[in-house]
């Protein structure tokens, strides 16, 4: 049995995807992919005071070896969520990207008219694979891992196989894979669910959520005890832990800030409905006959409120 820092934690799992050779295994499970090389653009971690998100984004640029042997740069964005978070977040950043992402530059010769040699500078945009690694389940979706790749159909809904192939469908569509922490499960099948049992948190050691306790080794596919070994030196660390600590800090503040919202968002609510029934009140005594002034009497309240009562 070995103790592991638990990668739920954006800080783990920014530890761990900084050692090159684990970011290559990973990316490789998730995607089912034989990448060959990966290079890290950006990694940020996005958390808004007095909101409920904070997003951990990780952009990398990797080569990988297709089926038909054909080698591909492609672009790799993935968002990583503990809570629950505005989908407009995801929406926003990945539209960024088909703006700011790098391009790959083809310099082109040829000749012009006058029978100068020219050279001009060609974009070839990478082709974007999202990947959104959520800490809270979707609703409806039992499923822990989805896959969702562009389909393409002729207009009589027959699959049209070399439209890939196409850098205009290619550059401006973009594969999506989502996991779901809180939905995998034990005695899996499938290789990736096997990688992703690192993220399993009912290993989780007892009144310490930090750590995670791995004691099944057997039969796990080639490069996961290189990842657990790699999880082991993050649970080792000491910066590791304190950012862990900063983290749990967080999440309480946001936490009590929610239910702050909560309790307020309930006395407005009462307020509005207490309002309306004096509101009613006032117009049925006015419709009686009752002046402003004998009504402010009986309510205990100025003639001023009572006017702004029966207006709104």
């Amino acid at each position: 049995m070995i103790q592991i820092a638990n990668p739920i934690y954006d800080s783990v799992f920014k530890y761990m995807m900084q050692n090159n050779k684990v970011c290559i295994i990973l990316l490789s499970a998730l995607l089912n992919r034989d990448i060959i090389e990966v290079e890290v653009i950006s990694n940020e971690l996005i958390r808004v005071a007095l909101k409920k998100f904070a997003v951990l984004r990780l952009d990398f640029l990797a080569k990988i070896k297709n089926p038909d042997g054909t080698i591909e740069t492609v672009s790799i964005e993935l968002q990583k969520s503990e809570k629950s978070t505005e989908i407009s977040r995801f929406r926003s950043y990945l539209a960024s990207l088909y703006d700011t992402r790098a391009n790959d530059i083809e310099v082109i010769e040829y000749t012009n008219r006058k029978g100068k040699t020219v050279k001009i500078e060609k974009k070839n945009p990478y082709h974007i694979i999202a990947i959104y690694i959520l800490g809270h389940p979707l609703d409806g979706i039992e499923e822990p891992v989805i896959y969702n790749s562009p389909n393409p159909v002729s207009a009589t809904g027959e699959p049209i196989k070399n439209a890939t192939a196409n850098p205009f469908f290619n550059n401006l569509t973009h594969d999506t894979l989502i996991v779901q922490i809180p939905r995998l499960r034990k005695n899996v099948k499938s290789r990736v669910e096997e990688f992703l049992d690192i993220f399993d948190q009912s290993r989780t050691m007892p009144k310490n959520e930090h750590y995670l306790l791995i004691d099944d080794f057997d039969d796990k596919p080639e490069g996961y005890t290189t990842i657990v070994r790699e999880l082991a030196r993050a649970a080792a660390d000491q910066h590791t832990k304190t950012a862990m600590d900063i983290e749990d800090e967080y999440a309480d503040d946001i936490e009590d800030r929610i239910e702050l919202e909560d309790i307020v968002a309930e006395q407005k609510e009462q307020l509005a409905q207490q309002n309306n029934l004096i509101a009613t009140l006032i117009k049925s005594m006015l419709s009686k006959g009752d002046t402003l002034a004998s009504i402010s009497k009986t309510l205990n309240i100025s003639e001023t409120q009572i006017s702004e009562l029966v207006s709104k």
